[in-house]
């Protein structure tokens, strides 16, 4: 798809690219933050993924599946970031004895509910969900990404804690 000759205009198709690219960065911004759960962190992963799929942009043969292939490397940018460095761990008495501020949050209590919620899920659980919410996999595309199959994907989201919608397409 992409190539680093000029096109018949004179302009480069890299720039093309990165056109692609920008115009994908919400979606691969909100995906990485509902897996990283820090903005800081998931524009980290999507500054890292951006620069891997500079890098292997002649690898894509096909726009169409570009946003397919983006999500994918920033779930799997996501994940190298968890392998590479061991996170800090707080010891939460010590949190709840201090009253620390960040255990208490205010705003739409609907809505802080439902994060909370969905922050609280296992990752074999969450990351389905958030998939085929914020990314709009189906069924099938959610099972092939996580090497799961079909009928497994449906069991999580099928779980009354997910509330996945059934989608076969």
């Amino acid at each position: 798809m992409i190539q680093t000759r000029p096109d018949e205009s004179g302009e480069r198709l890299e720039d093309a690219f990165g056109q692609l690219l920008e115009s994908l960065r919400p979606d691969l911004v909100r995906f990485a933050y509902w897996l990283a759960r820090d903005r800081s962190v998931a524009e980290d992963v999507v500054q890292e993924a951006m620069l891997r799929a500079w890098r292997a942009r002649l690898e894509l043969k096909d726009a169409t599946a570009a946003r397919h292939w983006m999500l994918t490397i920033v779930r799997r940018e996501h994940a190298r970031l968890y392998e590479r460095k061991r996170l800090i761990t707080v010891d939460l008495t010590d949190v709840i004895a201090r009253e620390d501020a960040a255990l208490a949050r205010t705003g739409d209590g609907e809505l802080l509910d439902l994060r909370s919620a969905i922050l609280r899920l296992p990752d074999d659980y969450r990351e389905p969900l958030v998939m085929q919410v914020l990314g709009g996999y189906s069924t099938a595309e959610i099972a092939k990404e996580l090497n799961l199959s079909t009928p497994a994907v449906l069991t999580v989201c099928s779980a009354p804690v997910t509330g996945c919608v059934r989608s076969t397409a």
